[in-house]
């Protein structure tokens, strides 16, 4: 469950922002290029628990040819011995629009395996759930992958003003899944590779929210014209989490690096 909630905040999408950003106007992709490749450290406290990676490249299909996307998430080390798991994602997305039209899900968690795939319908507004059948989903849901590509291509680019409110929204688990951050501010983050400058964002407080204070979340995205996230930390009940980026490779802008 963790590890599922990890990759929920790692490939979220803003789908839209609190100074209105027309979603429906795609922009030029300067954010990111086949071959990108970013690695990541969990912990739980001091502990290595695990590591997730996120992946992109483009695939050929028949004459045309589409973004395909992979998240990866295991436990390693001493984690590994008490909870084995392999957590999969895959996304089929437009090269042009960056929305998805099937998505992958494929993950095991000890004893426990699930297998689902999604069709996107978006002139129609649903999602084929080969495991629940049709779904409605709003016109501009995303899969927990394409969502976190599609926000770095198109919204992140902009000035944002402190407290400025970003809205999620993704189709996850079945289920249409609305996330809300704020911008904080900007705040060097230490990484193996230096100080990379980036942009903290925490949750926004409201009823049946998970997260009692602020900092219960917090994510930081590199300013760089890259947005990956460079760090997040979570307060869980068995303490507090971190994802770290430790290594990544065939970014599109240089890292932003001090």
């Amino acid at each position: 469950m963790l590890f599922r909630f990890i990759l929920i905040i790692l490939f979220f999408c803003p789908v839209i922002g609190a100074s209105q950003i027309n979603i429906d106007s795609i922009t030029q992709n300067n954010a990111y290029k086949p071959g990108e490749k970013l690695i990541y450290s969990v912990k739980y406290g001091v502990i290595k628990g695990g590591e997730a990676s996120i992946s992109i490249d483009i695939i050929p299909s028949g004459d045309t040819y589409y973004y395909y996307a992979k998240a990866v998430a295991t436990t390693v080390g001493i984690a590994g011995n008490v909870a084995r798991i392999y957590d999969v994602y895959e996304s089929y997305m437009g090269i042009s629009t960056g929305y998805p039209f099937k998505a992958v899900r494929n993950i095991t968690e000890n004893n426990y395996t699930r297998y689902n795939e999604l069709l996107f319908y978006r002139d129609s507004n649903y999602v084929y759930s080969l495991n629940k059948g049709k779904k409605w989903i709003p016109k501009n849901a995303h899969d927990i992958l394409s969502a976190f590509y599609f926000a770095r291509r198109n919204l992140f680019d902009r000035s944002f003003a402190p407290g400025d409110i970003i809205d999620l929204t993704t189709f996850f688990d079945n289920q249409i899944l609305p996330i809300k951050i704020k911008y904080q501010k900007k705040e060097y983050v230490r990484t193996n590779f230096g100080k990379v400058m980036c942009l903290k964002f925490v949750p926004v407080l409201e009823i049946n929210n998970p997260f009692k204070k602020e900092d219960d979340l917090e994510i930081w995205f590199s300013d760089d014209g890259n947005y990956i996230p460079v760090k997040i930390k979570m307060d869980a009940p068995i303490g507090s989490v971190k994802a770290v980026l430790i290594d990544y490779e065939n970014l599109k802008n240089p890292l932003g690096i001090k």
